[in-house]
Order: C-alpha cells, then sequence, then structure tokens
C-alpha cells in the first residue's frame, strides 16, 4: 500500500497543524494570564457569584469529569511545589 499525499490533503493538513499551534498559543497564553493574576491575589481565595458559577459549570460540563480531574490534580501539585518553595 502507498501513500499519496495529493495538493489537497497536504494543504488540509498543513492547514490542522497551524490551528492547533494557533490555539496551543492561546491555551497557553490564557495559562500564564491566569497564573498571574492568582498571585495578585496573593493566596487569597475566590470567590464567585451566582453567574460566575453556572458560567464556569457550563464550560465544565463540556470537559468532563476526568479532565476536570487531572486539571484539579494538576493545580494541586503545582500549588503544593510553589508552596513548598516559598516555606524553605
Amino acid at each position: 500500500m502507498r501513500l499519496v499525499f495529493d495538493p489537497f490533503r497536504l494543504l488540509l493538513i498543513s492547514l490542522a497543524g497551524w490551528l492547533n499551534q494557533q490555539q496551543q498559543d492561546i491555551i497557553d497564553y490564557l495559562q500564564e494570564e491566569n497564573r498571574v493574576l492568582r498571585e495578585q491575589l496573593e493566596g487569597k481565595r475566590l470567590r464567585f457569584n451566582d453567574d460566575q458559577r453556572r458560567r464556569l459549570a457550563v464550560r465544565a460540563k463540556k470537559l468532563g469529569r476526568r479532565v476536570l480531574h487531572e486539571l484539579a490534580c494538576w493545580l494541586r501539585c503545582r500549588s503544593w511545589r510553589i508552596h513548598s518553595r516559598s516555606t524553605s
């Protein structure tokens, strides 16, 4: 079986790769922005109103429990590492 890449398929693959990179750059920026904003809170607890909680819940439902659990674990581990560095 021989793989043949016609120009349309190559263009489509290139476009998909470019879009993926653009999305990843946006995600990286938003994650860094969240880190900066959390640093400005200086350990204070975030307080959300009902509308904010609803908006977050809508987005969270799209992600699913598994992804949210992985994200929460990552954030807890990261917070623990930051805390352990600041206390030593």
